[in-house]
């Protein structure tokens, strides 16, 4: 054999050989192989690059997808990276589980934070009509428990403050009902429960819930007067 055939040789590339029963992004989820599945997406030579994106959501035998596998094995960095890529944060199994249920339930709490930080849906139920808190208290994972009320207690704050500077800053809202001096009131209200949020890092559940509370509490006459209709104009003669 010749040098330049010898080099021919080794030139040619074997085929990836992946887990049994897998595709490329299972495998790199059962493998924990983060820098594999990111160099699916990135390389354009490699040889998974064409199809990957559509296997992001793609069910195995069982019925998972690689978002429930990686939910149920705790891997949190290739949960960010198949968040990141474009896996379905609420994609259900035939029963009804979305990642953040299998989370709960295997008691994984760090990718639990992840999946909050990619705002899932907390409300979301399974086919038991099971929020994730609930999956959560069904299978003892008190951790899970705790953190899920603390994250639904920060978006119910986040919620509300976005409910009334929405209403307080909608011109054909407030038109005709508050004056300057109210509509000020609740958007300094807003502002401060918004700075309070943003730099606040050790609060409490009861924090969430006592702020979202006091805010409610301050506007609370307002929002009762943009709630009622206006008064109807008398008719011209």
């Amino acid at each position: 054999m010749t040098l330049p055939e010898a080099e021919n040789l080794e030139e040619v590339k074997q085929p990836e050989v992946l887990l049994p029963n897998t595709n490329i992004v299972t495998h790199c989820v059962l493998k924990n192989d983060v820098a594999r599945l990111a160099k699916c997406f990135e390389d354009e030579e490699d040889e998974f690059k064409e199809g990957v994106e559509s296997l992001l959501n793609v069910r195995n035998e069982e019925g998972k997808s690689p978002l429930d596998l990686a939910a149920m094995l705790g891997r949190i960095d290739i949960t960010r990276e198949l968040l990141q890529r474009g896996a379905d944060i609420a994609n259900n199994s035939n029963k009804g589980f979305s990642p953040i249920h299998y989370a709960a339930a295997w008691g994984k709490i760090g990718v639990l934070k992840t999946l909050v930080e990619f705002q899932v849906n907390l409300q979301q139920k399974n086919s038991h009509g099971e929020r994730a808190r609930e999956t959560a208290l069904r299978y003892n994972q008190t951790e899970c428990m705790d953190y899920l009320d603390w994250a639904e207690a920060k978006v119910n704050l986040i919620l509300s403050i976005k409910h009334i500077h929405e209403w307080v800053t909608d011109p054909e809202r407030i038109q005709g009902r508050l004056n300057k001096e109210e509509k000020n009131l609740s958007v300094n209200a807003c502002k401060e429960k918004t700075e309070w949020v943003e730099t606040t890092v050790d609060a409490t559940t009861q924090d969430f819930i006592q702020q979202k509370a006091n805010i409610e509490e301050l506007v609370g006459p307002i929002m009762q007067k943009l709630s009622e209709p206006l008064p109807e104009k008398p008719e011209k003669k």
